[in-house]
């Protein structure tokens, strides 16, 4: 990969591209990539003139939400595959997810509380009992399955990579004696406040025993998709429920001097308004609530835009989608476009089995694929250099900019100012042939064609140098 400092006055470029996005013949082994995050020649900046191509304008002094970071999980299946390599290969692809030069430089990581349904373990939570055992006091809770499984190890080698990394955290089901189902499986939370001030100290408890393990939890969810019941592990969650948890949890993080971020409902767009609001509307509730996270499966990324509207000092975050090709860069930029603060993947690596999980459908590709019958094996998708095309080069703080979305049939985009002043556009090709584009910004202009089913990083100084006649 190249450096990623800005050099000069021209705008710099970098391609990458799709190839069978979302294919599972990608578990079959590696493929040709044309473009893998590849440095393109730096364009000229010239005065504006008039051009018959499509044109985008960029307005940097209209700036939108800043941008807490991008990243991945670090879920049991990708934290096993991992295990299973040498300790070099395995700090080999640490480094190309979270290195800012020498890989894609993820600053956001997902991690669960317990097991999700990409495990290929046992169902388990922090504090399991005998069936009709209760243990209000949590005399018996430990993180001791994530210290043998490797988990606690692998973020803490992560961290020591990229110490700047921040972790969020989310439950998939709290212990089954604190639920109506008596499993890690469906059902919700009992009923009665014992049940609520319990499910609040097994929350401190795991962010306490992760820092004391040198992993300072940033945020957390307090229920993984809580309209959402399964035969893996889950809860229901009404928001009425989640509004009494968030209180009751900020209680515990303010008495034991934690400053971990709560953030609300982490499911569908479709279901955001119903859930937020009663929340919000209420003033403990709104009084302890740092965030929303929300997932893309089902409704529009313009109802981040009217949350946004309605609650303008509750930061949004996209806390899980995996997306695929230049149409999920694409999606991406919507993200971004109606205001999420961040985006992270789901799942980072599979085998080439595609495993180990417990989820009840087949998992599309993921980022890095490992060979399941070479343990230091693995190859890299297309959609580990397209998430690069937004992560190496948009920095935490950074500002999303205004700027012309653009159409599906030329070209889409999202802008942005980093800290360091610079702008970033992210560009998609998502047609079939190659498109010529124009960029207006700040009384300078650019020219360029971006190839098919492709996504082009463009950077240049905010107001820079003089342009050419």
């Amino acid at each position: 990969m190249h450096n990623t400092k800005l050099l000069s006055d021209a705008v710099e470029v970098w391609w990458s591209s799709e190839v069978d996005p979302g294919k599972l013949k990608w578990f079959e082994g590696p493929r040709d990539i044309p473009y893998r995050l590849s440095r393109q020649p730096d364009i000229a900046l010239t005065v504006p003139q008039e051009t018959e191509t499509t044109r985008i304008t960029i307005t940097p002094s209209h700036a939108g939400q800043q941008i807490l970071g991008m990243g991945t999980s670090m879920e049991d299946t990708t934290i096993s595959n991992l295990a299973r390599m040498s300790p070099a290969r395995r700090e080999e692809v640490l480094r190309l997810l979270v290195d800012e030069e020498s890989g894609i430089g993820l600053n956001l990581i997902r991690i669960t509380l317990g097991t999700s349904d990409f495990t290929g373990q046992a169902f388990y939570t922090y504090n399991d009992m005998p069936e009709g055992v209760t243990d209000f006091e949590q005399r018996y809770f430990s993180i001791k399955k994530d210290v043998e499984l490797g988990i606690v190890e692998t973020v803490q080698q992560l961290i020591a990579l990229a110490p700047k990394v921040k972790i969020f955290a989310s439950s998939w089901s709290p212990p089954a004696w604190m639920k109506t189902s008596g499993s890690l499986k469906r059902g919700s939370l009992k009923e009665g406040p014992e049940y609520t001030a319990a499910l609040a100290k097994y929350y401190r408890l795991a962010i306490q025993a992760y820092q004391e393990h040198g992993i300072p939890i940033y945020a957390m969810t307090l229920q993984n998709e809580p309209l959402f019941e399964t035969d893996y592990p889950s809860c229901y969650m009404p928001p009425e429920r989640q509004r009494e948890l968030a209180v009751a949890l900020r209680q515990e993080l303010e008495q034991h001097g934690l400053e971990t971020k709560i953030w609300i409902f982490d499911h569908n767009f479709s279901d955001a308004w119903a859930y937020v609001t009663p929340i919000l509307n209420d003033a403990a509730g709104c009084g302890a609530v740092d965030g929303i996270a929300l997932h893309d499966y089902e409704g529009s990324p313009e109802v981040m835009s009217e949350i946004h509207a309605a609650y303008p000092d509750k930061p949004i975050y996209l806390t899980e989608r995996s997306l695929w090709g230049s149409a999920g860069a694409d999606r991406m930029a919507q993200y971004f476009r109606n205001y999420a603060c961040s985006y992270n993947a789901w799942v980072t690596m599979l085998d080439s089995n595609i495993s180990p999980h417990q989820w009840l459908g087949t998992p599309g590709p993921t980022m890095m694929i490992r060979d399941a019958a070479d343990v230091d094996n693995y190859w890299i998708i297309p959609e580990y250099y397209l998430l690069g095309q937004y992560t190496r080069f948009v920095k935490p703080g950074a500002y999303r900019v205004a700027s012309d979305y653009g159409s599906k049939e030329t070209v889409t985009n999202v802008v942005f100012r980093n800290p360091g002043g610079e702008l970033v556009a992210v560009m998609i090709n998502q047609s079939d042939a190659e498109q010529e584009f124009c960029v207006l910004c700040e009384g300078r202009q650019w020219l360029a064609k971006l190839p098919a089913k492709t996504v082009g990083t463009y950077r240049w100084r905010a107001g820079a140098g003089t342009v050419t006649g």
